[in-house]
């Protein structure tokens, strides 16, 4: 080994300096570029890929408002938002795929998310686009909602989007850090070979004192080199202090790029105009940092539009009372922004309350916007109001203009949402309103139509010219107008008296009154119908004489019926006076000669007995016209009660046997026929049935009644052998007056009310009458009732009312007793059933107004005199004091039980347990009276007793051979 030398230490001292400021020198240079990459990987990567990640939102966010700005005004201008973000978002997407290869994990979204999601919005837009441009408005806004949800997908992978650029951004952020790291390594590992180097320096310098100018020039060399190196981390430190700015900047861009994107999307979606300024308009304030904002809208204050107002309709963040709502006229800035149409600045000094409760607020610096209608004229303005700072920076300008541009576009299509559901609404009034009107004309109309169609006229009308214009129904009937309409009708007219002869002067009276001649028409002709002779009466009205709608309406009336009534009453004159004058006259002739003439006792008997026989005669005659006219009337009152129609059918028959020498001949194959009907009007029915039996069989000998049972209804069929009734005559064989007219019946006597009662009779019954006849053969009459079943007593608590309410009511409250109980609705049928009594009844609750005939009075009195069941316990229930006065319809009117239920249950709970007492129980009243009724009856009193409201009598035991 070479010993060492001052020159060679020298020359390693120079060596090992010259070969540190290298290694310093390199490691340095090596930290910086690694810092400077790592940072150009932030600004140049990072901050681009965000910026444009955020423009592709920001284009998709300014088509779809486009696009519904399109849908609601279908205006094409609004669709320029839309062509340049379609524009900008291919160069977004251009500009974004330059990175995929540098990082993977953001090419996976955008291949798999991100373009997948843009493409199908793509289309979604143009498909939107396609169908406003076709008209289908409705169908696309219908859509809306899968666009909603479309554009909230792509949000969803944008936030992904966001989170892989973070994770870039971060892993560059660390990447810088560890650069950092680095180059402070290698300083410090630079600064440790320094000070070993010194520490050579030193020891060389002991060592070679010959090198110690060199090595002086070495350190002043060294010197510079560390200031340099000082210089170079200093420059280090700033450039980390700018990234952390462009970070700061970065967040707070990113912040601001999520207010927008809140804004943007609160500009749609509402329906009123108050909810879209009452979302948005904070939502804007947020998004420029502003501390107040109002909308002014110009509104016309007159019908005719000439005079203006301007009207707040919605501010934000000013003092309640700072802002007038109406404002007649403008001035300054305001006045200015409606003049000129350009956004207008303005300074002032705040005042009062708008300085805040801290009083630190003031200056105000005012934005004027012009807001403007599709024709680019303006409506109102945006008033942006801010007290932080006097000054506007550019990009706020920028961005300031920007969004309150989509603020008026999307302001100007909520107003005109607004106006056209304002429109709606008066179109839907309006149509309601139309609706009601045209429901009311048409139901006038029908109403119209229904009264002429069902009015007993034919009708038809003409105008000024004879077309005929309408026809009813009846009109139709007669001469099918309806198929005419349109015609004229003077021809009509001359076709139908083509066809009827006694239409010829109708058709001429019809044609004078059409053409002037005449002024009014009534005439009156007859035609044949259906082979049968019609009566008619025609006349015409003009309808709207003074206006240009005149014409003439003709009414056809149908006098057929009129004829036949005349000709009825003439028959029944005829009749009438045929069946009065006749025993009338014999009455009086007799009468005469008894007055006037001396006779024998057997012929004054004699005349005595015809006269008699004729006044009968009268007397049922004036009978039968007062029975048919109560009928009618509905004021026959009848009295239902059991009866059996085999006794009564026997009873007449008897009365009427041999008489004009006819046997009458009963058929029977039961004892009993029971029907609940009014005994008397039964009379009435067979009397009046067999006696036309007889009269129209002269030339017979027998008459022949069946009565039978089937099915619940009892058939009764009185069969003669004589004339038998034309064919003609059936339609009016129950009418009042008719009589059949021919030769072999003018001999026969009547007025022709004999069947019409015998209809009325049995209809009241609820019954069916009809009959079957063969000229020369005779006739069958068949009248149908239903069958009715009588009650039995046996071990019963038998309640006779007549009110169905009242008695289930008892029925109920009698119940707890476990007693079998029947209604009975009359005193004819209780008395029938007690004779037909098998077992003892129980206990009779008795009202003494019944259906029947007979009253409860009657039916105590034949039970009072009964052998047997004289014992059994009565209650009588009545609404009147007097019972002897009761009339029988009162009870329709009132009934007054004057005990409870409770009461009632008692009284035969008394009864039930003294059972062998012969006593009956009254309500409280008149004593005397009872007493005499009771006597009346035939019922003897032992004792009267009065306890709470009832009286209790206790009679005398009937005398009886059993």
């Amino acid at each position: 080994m070479k010993a060492f030398t001052r020159s060679r230490i020298s020359m390693l001292y120079v060596i090992l300096i010259v070969v540190l400021l290298a290694f310093v020198s390199v490691s340095n240079y090596i930290a910086s570029r690694n810092m400077e990459s790592e940072s150009n990987a932030i600004v140049k990567d990072s901050i681009p890929i965000a910026t444009t990640t955020n423009s592709l939102l920001t284009d998709l966010i300014n088509q779809e408002t486009a696009i519904r700005g399109f849908e609601l005004t279908t205006i094409e201008q609004y669709l320029e938002p839309y062509t340049a973000g379609r524009k900008q978002l291919e160069e977004d997407l251009d500009k974004i795929r330059t990175y995929d290869k540098k990082y993977p994990t953001l090419q996976l979204i955008m291949d798999t998310q991100a373009i997948p999601a843009i493409t199908n919005l793509q289309k979604f837009y143009d498909s939107q686009l396609e169908l406003v441009r076709a008209g289908k408005t409705d169908e696309a806004k219908a859509r809306l909602a899968s666009g909603k949800t479309m554009m909230d997908r792509y949000r969803i992978i944008h936030t992904s989007i966001e989170k892989a650029i973070e994770q870039i951004t971060a892993d560059a952020y660390t990447a810088s850090l560890k650069a950092g790291q680095t180059s402070r390594m290698i300083t410090m590992v630079g600064g440790i070979i320094a000070l070993i180097a010194g520490g050579l320096s030193i020891f060389i310098s002991l060592r070679a004192n010959q090198a110690e100018e060199e090595l002086r020039k070495s350190e002043e060399t060294y010197r510079y080199m560390a200031e340099s190196l000082e210089t170079q981390n200093e420059e280090i430190i700033a450039q980390q202090e700018e990234q952390q700015v462009t970070l700061a900047k970065l967040s707070e861009r990113e912040r601001d790029l999520e207010l927008i994107s809140s804004y943007q999307e609160k500009l749609t979606g509402y329906v009123e105009l108050k909810d879209f300024l009452k979302h948005t308009l904070p939502a804007l304030l947020n998004s420029l940092a502003q501390d107040a904002a109002l909308v002014v809208i110009e509104r016309p204050s007159s019908a005719d539009g000439n005079n203006l107002s301007y009207e707040v309709i919605h501010s934000i963040g000013y003092p309640k009372n700072h802002i007038s709502q109406h404002q007649q006229e403008l001035f300054g800035p305001a006045k200015r922004v409606f003049d000129e149409g350009t956004p207008i600045y303005h300074m002032r000094d705040v005042h009062g309350h708008e300085q805040g409760i801290h009083g630190g607020m003031l200056q105000a610096c005012d934005q004027y916007i012009p807001l403007f209608d599709d024709k680019q004229k303006v409506i109102g303005f945006l008033l942006l109001t801010s007290y932080q700072s006097s000054l506007l920076h550019e990009t706020n300008q920028r961005l300031t203009k920007g969004l309150v541009r989509q603020f008026g576009l999307a302001f100007y299509s909520q107003v005109m949402n607004d106006e056209r559901l304002r429109q709606a609404a008066n179109l839907a009034k309006l149509n309601d309103q139309l609706i009601a009107e045209k429901q009311l004309i048409e139901g006038q109309r029908d109403l119209i139509q229904n009264i002429l169609e069902s009015a007993h006229e034919g009708m038809m009308m003409c105008d000024s010219h004879g077309t005929i214009l309408f026809s009813n129904h009846r009109m139709n009937r007669y001469f099918n107008l309806h198929e005419r309409i349109g015609e004229n009708l003077i021809a009509c007219c001359h076709d139908i008296s083509t066809e009827t002869a006694s239409f010829i002067g109708v058709a001429t009276s019809i044609e004078a009154l059409i053409e002037g001649s005449n002024s009014h028409l009534t005439q009156r002709f007859s035609f044949v119908f259906e082979d049968q002779p019609q009566y008619a009466e025609l006349y015409a009205t003009v309808v709207s004489a003074d206006t240009e709608q005149k014409g003439y309406l003709f009414v056809f009336r149908d006098r057929t019926e009129e004829e036949r009534v005349d000709e009825m009453k003439n028959e029944f004159i005829s009749i009438v006076s045929h069946e009065l004058r006749t025993p009338l006259a014999s009455v009086l002739g007799f009468i005469e000669i008894l007055l006037h003439r001396e006779l024998s006792k057997d012929k004054q008997k004699k005349y005595m007995e015809t006269i008699y026989k004729e006044a009968h005669r009268l007397s049922n005659l004036i009978n039968d016209f007062l029975d048919l006219q109560r009928m009618e009337s509905g004021r026959q009152l009848y009295h239902f009660s059991p009866i059996n129609l085999i006794s009564t059918a026997q009873e007449i028959a008897e009365q009427w046997q041999d008489k004009q020498n006819h046997r009458i001949i009963i058929h029977q194959q039961d004892e009993e026929l029971w029907v609940r009907a009014d005994a008397d009007r039964m009379r009435q029915v067979f009397h009046n049935l067999i006696s036309n039996a007889i009269k129209y069989s002269p030339g017979s000998d027998r008459i022949d009644i069946q009565l039978s049972a089937d099915q619940g209804k009892i058939i009764v069929t009185i069969q003669d052998y004589g004339l038998g009734i034309p064919e003609e005559a059936h339609a009016q064989m129950f009418s009042k007056f008719f009589r059949v007219d021919n030769s072999d019946r003018r001999q026969i006597g009547g007025t022709g009310l004999g069947l019409a009662i015998v209809k009325e009779i049995v209809e009241g019954h609820h019954g069916q009458i009809s009959y079957t006849s063969e000229m020369g053969k005779g006739t069958t009459f068949r009248v149908v009732f239903d069958q009715y079943q009588l009650s039995t007593m046996d071990n019963k608590i038998v309640i006779f009312e007549d009110d169905d309410d009242l008695a289930k009511l008892i029925q109920v409250a009698l119940n707890k007793f476990n007693l079998p109980s029947i209604q009975i609705r009359s005193a004819e049928e209780g008395i029938i059933a007690l004779s037909r009594c098998i077992g003892e009844p129980v206990l009779f609750i008795v009202d003494i107004h019944l259906e029947g005939a007979k009253t409860g009075w009657d039916f105590i009195a034949d039970l009072s005199h009964h052998p047997v069941y004289y014992q059994t316990p009565v209650i009588v229930s009545t609404a009147l004091d007097q019972p002897h006065d009761y009339h029988e319809k009162d009870i329709q009117k009132y009934l007054k039980k004057p005990f409870s239920m409770e009461r009632l249950v008692q009284v035969a709970k008394h009864l039930l347990e003294t059972k062998q007492s012969n006593a009956y129980v009254f309500h409280t009243q008149d004593k005397d009276s009872l007493s005499t009724t009771l006597q009346r009856k035939g019922i003897d009193i032992i004792e009267m007793k009065s306890n709470m409201d009832m009286i209790e009598v206790e009679i005398k035991k009937p005398q009886s051979d059993a």
